[in-house]
């Protein structure tokens, strides 16, 4: 992945951390009741996913062993997801933000495939673009079907989960 654009299209469509990674589907189920809520949670992800590759291009660039990586995303996921809660006053529990699958996944899989500096930013605002229109997709197709005569059984997360499964097969035709 050498080209910016390849990397972002990546990130959003063909390696997407909701639909394709199954990463942040907690998010998925849990703010996607309205719009605007799914509006401030994935803008407040893509922030944060941004800043989470720059805090670990900046701490690879320290030379921490590699044994603490796991520690150093960690510590790198929870400054991100706490400075961009309390800039866009997202109300959340501390363990909802700060142990997003979605951005400690992110942070692993840059590490892992060893991507960093302005390239793991385009991935990563990539990721984030993907994950905002994931949500803002699903809370309108939720607020869709509040409408529609579905069944009580599916109502609610079960439909969720049948649509972002139903999505990721389409998105699965893309890595072709």
């Amino acid at each position: 992945m050498t080209n910016g654009l390849d990397v972002l299209r990546s990130g959003l469509l063909t390696e997407n951390l909701i639909l394709l990674q199954g990463l942040g589907v907690y998010a998925l189920t849990r703010y996607t009741a309205s719009i605007a809520q799914a509006w401030k949670v994935g803008s407040t992800m893509l922030g944060a996913m941004i800043t989470g590759a720059l805090g670990l291009w900046i701490v690879e660039l320290l030379a921490i062993p590699e044994y603490l990586g796991f520690i150093s995303c960690l510590a790198v996921a929870a400054f991100a997801a706490w400075l961009w809660q309390r800039l866009i006053g997202l109300e959340v529990s501390l363990s909802d933000g700060l142990l997003d699958t979605a951005l400690l996944g992110l942070l692993l899989m840059l590490t892992r495939d060893h991507i960093t500096g302005y390239m793991g930013m385009v991935y990563a605002a990539g990721a984030g673009l993907g994950y905002l229109a994931v949500l803002l997709v699903i809370a309108y197709l939720r607020n869709q079907l509040e409408l529609a005569p579905v069944p009580k059984a599916f109502k609610g997360v079960p439909l969720v989960l049948i649509t972002a499964g139903l999505l990721g097969m389409v998105l699965l035709g893309f890595k072709l």
